[in-house]
């Protein structure tokens, strides 16, 4: 092609590009060549948890109880009288013999002490009388040889052996007459001794009755109320078709909602030989040793307990809500769903254990798994469990 031929095309694609249409349809064929394309397809998206292991799992009976002291004693005075003092209050740790309440005790202190000095004349008189025992015993003794002799009549003799009984019985009945008074201020020391309460065992006040000094107490009143708490025990019920899984020796754990995150632990130490017919279960006895607890507990606590049949060493565990109604779960492998049989266990604090059918760190779905089936691909986030 020639120069002129050339020139004369260039001429004629610029008269036809300057015309209004053709700039229009060369606009339209620019902005359909920079639309986007399509968006691709989202995957379904669901959240997984990673299998792990558990440190110990246990297994057992379920039930509930509220603590109580091991013993527990309400103090009565034996004698009646108004508080002159008291000792312990409420909640205060008491060992056995500690004073508690003392009564006001100066009459019954002034009849021991008039007691007393009864007690020195008697046995001033004691004395008195061996004196006299033994000057007619020398008397007696010294005619008895003159009579055998010949220096002393029947009527002498017979004279100092009358005397010599007298002294005898008169000494006699002396040392009765201490004993007897002896025995009057111990009587008395004893009486005296009830005007001081004291702890009959060691353990914690757990009640003092709002007592006030001055106040009026007499043989029905209570005193104070002390528990033993060094170790506690839960009374539990358990159903009569359970009966046969109740072992003496069985351990117990025990929680309790006012002291969170925290498990305690205790023994079955008794269990009752009869069947409750009103409530047709049996009754058991746990002891939980609170001084190794540190005296956190206390009695009245309502506590949740499992006494453990089995445990577990280290099991591998899944969120429970991972856990389908046929034994089944779903893993996410290579980005896509995988549906897995597994052979699940005894489940504790929201999971459930797995005894087959996964392996250390796989990836279950715990939600949004009714969205997707067996071969899906799928976009998952890992959550915390």
């Amino acid at each position: 092609m020639n120069i002129r031929k050339i020139l004369s095309l260039i001429t004629l694609i610029a008269l036809v590009s300057a015309s209004p249409a053709s700039a229009a349809l060369f606009k339209r064929a620019e902005a359909k060549s920079k639309t986007p394309p399509p968006p691709a397809p989202t995957l379904p998206r669901v959240e997984v948890a990673v299998v792990k292991r558990l440190s110990t799992v246990h297994q057992g009976i379920n039930t509930t109880s509220t603590l109580a002291a091991l013993e527990e004693v309400i103090v009565n005075p034996k004698v009646t009288g108004r508080i002159q003092s008291i000792a312990a209050k409420k909640g205060a740790h008491v060992k056995k013999g500690d004073a508690l309440i003392v009564l006001d005790s100066r009459t019954q202190t002034a009849e021991y002490n008039s007691m007393k000095a009864q007690v020195a004349v008697a046995k001033a008189e004691l004395a008195q009388s061996k004196v006299s025992l033994a000057n007619a015993q020398r008397e007696y003794e010294r005619y008895s040889r003159l009579r055998k002799s010949g220096y002393a009549t029947q009527q002498e003799y017979d004279t100092r052996s009358t005397t010599h009984q007298a002294a005898k019985a008169a000494e006699a009945k002396a040392a009765a007459q201490v004993q007897m008074a002896q025995a009057n201020l111990e009587a008395q020391g004893v009486t005296l001794g009830e005007y001081k309460l004291t702890a009959p065992i060691e353990g914690i006040v757990l009640d003092d009755y709002d007592l006030t000094i001055g106040a009026l107490l007499n043989t029905q009143s209570s005193a104070m109320r002390i528990g033993r708490c060094d170790r506690l025990k839960a009374r539990v019920d358990i159903p009569e078709r359970d009966m046969g899984r109740l072992k003496l020796g069985m351990d117990a754990q025990l929680t309790f909602e006012s002291l969170p995150g925290e498990t305690y632990y205790g023994t079955v130490t008794k269990i009752d030989p009869y069947i409750n017919t009103n409530t047709r279960t049996i009754g058991a006895e746990i002891t939980v040793d609170n001084r190794a607890a540190g005296f956190v507990m206390k009695p009245g606590l309502f506590a949740r307990v499992l006494l453990v049949e089995t445990s577990e060493e280290n099991p591998l565990a899944i969120p429970t809500e991972a856990l389908r109604a046929n034994d089944t779960v779903l893993v996410v492998h290579d980005g896509r769903v995988r549906v897995q049989t597994v052979i699940p266990g005894p489940t504790s604090g929201g999971m459930v254990t797995i005894l087959g059918g996964l392996t250390l760190g796989e990836d279950v779905i715990v939600s949004g798994g009714n969205k997707v089936k067996e071969g899906d691909e799928v976009e998952f986030v890992i959550v915390n469990n």
